[in-house]
């Protein structure tokens, strides 16, 4: 949907008669789409562009060819895009040995003078795509296992992500964290397993309130599936009650 989206937009823009307006828009409303997308082509000539899709997501483009997503910040000049994408592989390079479930394993390539960074697709679909009543029908699931993940994720030590650690980050209430999760939810649609947990940009150390936040802040369907509860109480059991009957 996307893919037709921009291109449709791209190809009524050459309607907009002064070039300094037509290349603004864009810019700036298209987020430079079409040479984002020639420079990832010319980099990577061999894979099959013509069945590319496209995601986008709260700051990116996402790319989606052959398996692999090719992943562009909006604002690529302007945005920290270096910055922000380095962070986001050195904690999903942490975390992936110990997760039950799968996370993005990042390359960063240069191309046209974009950074983008390259994984492979994690099969599944997005939860929170699927039908509300599906999603009902095996929150129970759902919720344990994502509360099986933050309880690893939150009580792992991480030494090599010491340096992203607040000062003042409390010893009882501060681990690693996603705190996006509500649209990054990957399930196997046939088992309704979680799969995989994508966009760790915003991924650091801090409290279990923000990431059970995280879990529905954005999406009022997730909300709507008490997924959120589950996942605590999931957590409470496994990370706090078997730690007091040690």
């Amino acid at each position: 949907m996307w893919k037709l989206f921009f291109e449709f937009c791209y190809a009524i823009s050459y309607l907009i008669p002064i070039k300094k307006v037509r290349n603004a828009f864009r810019m700036n409303k298209l987020f430079d789409y079409k040479n984002k997308l020639n420079a990832i082509k010319s980099a990577c000539p061999n894979l099959n562009w013509k069945n590319m899709r496209l995601a986008k997501g709260g700051g990116s483009l996402a790319f989606i060819v052959d398996n692999t997503v090719f992943k562009v910040r909006k604002f690529h000049l302007t945005d920290k895009c270096q910055e922000k994408f380095e962070r986001e592989k050195r904690i999903t390079d942490a975390i992936a040995p110990v997760l039950p479930i799968a996370v993005p394993h990042i390359e960063l390539i240069w191309a046209g003078g974009y950074l983008f960074y390259k994984t492979v697709f994690i099969p599944g679909r997005v939860l929170m795509d699927l039908p509300l009543k599906k999603i009902l029908k095996h929150r129970e699931k759902i919720g344990k296992q994502i509360g099986d993940v933050i309880c690893v994720l939150f009580n792992t030590k991480f030494p090599e992500l010491n340096d992203l650690r607040p000062s003042d980050c409390g010893k009882n209430d501060c681990g690693l964290t996603h705190g996006d999760m509500c649209s990054n939810i990957i399930v196997n649609p046939d088992t309704m397993d979680v799969v995989g947990i994508i966009d760790w940009e915003y991924a650091g150390f801090t409290s279990l309130k923000r990431e059970f936040f995280g879990i529905f802040r954005v999406r009022r369907k997730m909300r709507k599936t008490d997924i959120a509860p589950i996942a605590m109480w999931t957590y409470f059991e496994k990370c706090v009650l078997n730690k007091k009957s040690r």
